[in-house]
């Protein structure tokens, strides 16, 4: 049995099938597999009986369809169309078949001149694998990869985003310590809501690679090599930020690519920036309880 398979795609392939069954389905299993998701997985079943090839519907979803009419079970003739959900298979002359003419259609053999050249009689054709498949579209193009955050970055992003909570309960233990009153308290509230914007927006900055962030941050550096807790910690970042491959990293041409950051040194630096910090954060806080004026008793 011979069948030309048609895909709604336009594609278009032969199958020879030498057993008298044959399986149709989207199950690797079937003799032939049709790759279409309104196929059941066994769809129908062709027989090749005494009486000619004969279709039956496999216990499908979406049916068996023969000429346009959807059919149980159905006889085959070459030239008949079957479709199995958005396939169709036109059953083909078998190679070698008898056809069978009317006598009106005959007519008397003509005289042909003896050929020049007779050519070589053509090599048997190969009969095509039972199981058939269409062959699978290739994979789409893979999108950009988005860039990579170094560890160093993501640390100070992270530091950025702690100051928020760490501003706000510095500022209240420094009024409580200096009774300052109302307006200490006020100037309080006013400190932690400036550092609260300025760590909000150097945190999302840097997550987000954005160049300026990284300009705001070696403006911070500087300004905390002025305050003695934060100096080691601001000059760690000062060395790292001023690295190429740190700049490089940040330049919005290198979109989709994935940074480069410090290579190896990058846990040393992440270390050393997180050890500073909570040196620096420790001393502060003895500074100000140690040396501010006590509370009377």
């Amino acid at each position: 049995m011979r069948f030309e398979v048609s895909y709604s795609s336009g594609t278009r392939h032969e199958v020879e099938l030498t057993g008298s069954v044959a399986v149709l389905g989207r199950d690797p299993g079937c003799d032939v597999v049709l790759n279409d998701t309104k196929c059941s997985r066994r769809h129908a079943v062709v027989e090749d009986g005494p009486g000619g090839l004969v279709v039956k519907d496999a216990g499908s979803a979406n049916g068996v369809f023969v000429n346009g009419r959807r059919m149980e079970e159905s006889a085959l003739r070459p030239g008949d169309t079957i479709r199995l959900g958005d396939v169709l298979l036109k059953v083909l002359h078998e190679i070698g078949e008898t056809v069978v003419v009317a006598p009106d259609d005959l007519e008397p053999p003509k005289a042909a001149p003896a050929p020049a050249f007779v050519p070589p009689p053509a090599e048997p054709r190969r009969p095509r694998p039972a199981h058939w498949t269409v062959p699978v579209a290739a994979a789409p193009p893979r999108t950009p990869a988005a860039r990579t955050r170094p560890l160093t970055v993501r640390v100070l992003s992270g530091l950025w985003a702690l100051l928020v909570p760490v501003s706000a309960g510095s500022a209240a233990l420094a009024a409580w310590q200096l009774e300052a009153g109302l307006p200490g308290w006020l100037a309080a509230v006013a400190l932690w809501t400036l550092l609260a914007g300025l760590a909000l927006s150097l945190s999302l900055g840097l997550r987000a690679l954005a160049p300026w962030a990284r300009h705001l941050q070696v403006v911070t550096a500087y300004l905390g090599l002025l305050v003695c807790p934060l100096t080691l910690a601001a000059a760690t970042v000062l060395l790292y930020m001023a690295r190429s491959d740190v700049k490089r990293t940040f330049e919005p041409a290198r979109a989709g690519i994935a940074g480069d950051g410090a290579g190896s040194a990058e846990a040393t630096f992440a270390l050393s920036i997180v050890a500073m910090v909570l040196v620096g954060i420790v001393l502060g806080a003895l500074a100000v309880l140690f040396l501010a004026p006590r509370r009377a008793a």
